[in-house]
Formats: structure tokens, sequence, C-alpha cells
């Protein structure tokens, strides 16, 4: 194998597993917990419970005692039951009844080749966004010019696009069919790897995090002996001078001084360079 091709090696086959399983999700999911076991909808699921004749009777009483102690409460008491009601507008559900998991755990419980991007895609945003470079200002503009999060997500609606069309194409059929449904599989196995190119656009840009991550923590170590290196060279000159007279040792002193202090710009200087492939978006062909 040439140095090109494994230049272009795909990365998320090796990449899509976090902790050792598929993981897929998308930020544009709506949010179901209220709806699902919060205190609002529990309540909303007793009163459903409760005889049509109950439920009747229950909200006329209430309104009719208020309108006539307090007239203004009958009125607000029944738009905030009626305001209740829109929160806990889905119904409990059967006990037993079947519940059909989210399309991304569909998709997640599968090793197709879409579902393994996908789940590369998704591992390379939680990995970057825990690099402390994420947040550095060095990224600033990068993080403005490239929403990581929202190319997540496009590849994952793309992913389920394609398993869609897959459960739509079915088992493989007999007979003279058969080479067709092949030919139909191996094309949205194509659609997968060609959209793996873009997983591993978000791959290199999160290894490109974390080389600035521990190019980051060198700096600070380098900025904290810069600044510890003032106070070192007083204290070299004073103790220098403080000798007998005639030793002679200044200048040795000064000029050793004078090199540290430039070798400790120049290790700065490139490691400011080193920056640059981080300021640009990454480039999914790559």
């Amino acid at each position: 194998m040439t140095t090109g091709d494994a230049s272009r090696r795909a990365l998320w086959p090796s990449r899509c597993l976090t902790g050792g399983r598929l993981v897929i999700t998308r930020e544009d999911v709506p949010n179901r917990v209220l709806r699902e076991d919060g205190w609002v909808q529990r309540r909303g699921d007793d009163w459903r419970r409760l005889p049509g004749w109950q439920q009747w009777a229950i909200a006329a009483l209430v309104f009719v005692l208020l309108q006539s102690i307090v007239s203004p409460w009958g009125v607000v008491v029944l738009l905030a039951h009626v305001v209740f009601l829109a929160l806990t507008g889905v119904p409990e559900a059967t006990p037993g009844a079947v519940t059909t998991p989210p399309a991304e755990a569909q998709l997640a419980a599968l090793s197709t080749v879409e579902a393994r991007v996908a789940g590369a895609a998704c591992r390379a945003w939680a990995e970057t966004i825990d690099e402390p470079a994420w947040q550095s200002p060095y990224l600033r503009e990068s993080r403005a010019a490239f929403d990581m999060r929202a190319e997540v997500d496009r590849i994952v609606d793309l992913a389920l696009r394609i398993h869609a069309t897959r459960r739509q194409l079915g088992p493989r059929p007999q007979g003279a069919l058969a080479d067709y449904w092949e030919q139909q599989w191996a094309a949205l196995d194509r659609a997968g790897v060609q959209l793996g190119h873009r997983a591993d656009a978000l791959i290199r840009y999160r290894d490109q995090a974390a080389d600035l991550s521990v190019e980051l923590r060198h700096l600070a170590d380098l900025e904290r002996l810069e600044r510890s290196a003032a106070e070192i060279d007083g204290l070299t000159v004073e103790t220098a001078r403080s000798g007998p007279v005639g030793l002679g040792g200044m200048d040795g002193v000064e000029a050793q001084l004078i090199g540290v202090r430039q070798a400790m710009t120049d290790l700065l200087d490139l490691m400011t360079r080193t920056r640059a492939p981080l300021l640009t978006p990454p480039d999914a062909g790559g």
C-alpha cells in the first residue's frame, strides 16, 4: 500500500464505537421528558382516569363556588385547567403496550455501514467538545464559521434515510430478482461509505483539537516558566554581584540568561504557528 493510499484510509470504521457500542444522537429531537414521567404528566394521567361525569362535576362545582365567592378566580382557574390539560395531552401508556424506540436507537442497534458512520460522527462530536482546546480563544473563529453539531445532525439524518431505504428494499428475493436486489444493496453500502468521508472530516478535526489541547498545556507550562524566569534572572544577577570583587563572572551569567530567554521565545513562536490547521473548518474531501 502506498503512502497516498494510507493517508486516504477511512477513519470511521475504527472510531465508531463509544464504550463498546454504537451511540447515535441528534440535537433537534424534541424533548419528551415532561410528557413521559414528569409530575405534571402523572397528575394529568390521574385526572383522565376519573370517569367523564366526575370530571365535569368537579370542574363545574369549583367554577361555581369560586365565581360566587371571588368572581374573577373562577375564570382564572378554568383557564389554568385548560393549560393543564394541554400540557398533559399525551394519553397514558397502556400497560404491556410495545413502545417503539426512537429512530436513532433503531439505527444504533444495527451494524450497517450507515449506522457505523453515524456512530463515528457522534463520537467525534462528543470527544471534540470534551477537549480543553474547544473553548479556547484560538478556536473562536472556527466555531463561528463551522457548526459541527449541525453537521453531525445532517450525517445522522442521511444515515437514517439510507436505513429507511434498506427497510423498503426488504429481504433478498429468490430467483432472477436476486441480482438486482444485491445491486441495490451494494449501492446503499456505497452511499454509506461516501457519507463516511464527512464523518472522517469531523474525526480529523477532533484529532487536531486534541493536538491543540496538548500544545496549550505545553504553552501554559512555558508561560509559567517564563514568568518565573524573570524572578530567577534577578536572583541570579544579585547572587553573582554579591560575590567577592574581581571574580569577573557577570558577563558569562548575563550571556546565559539571554540565551535561555531567546530559546523560550523561539518555542512559543513555534507552538503558535502549529495552531494554523484548526483556524479553518474541516474539509470533507480531504
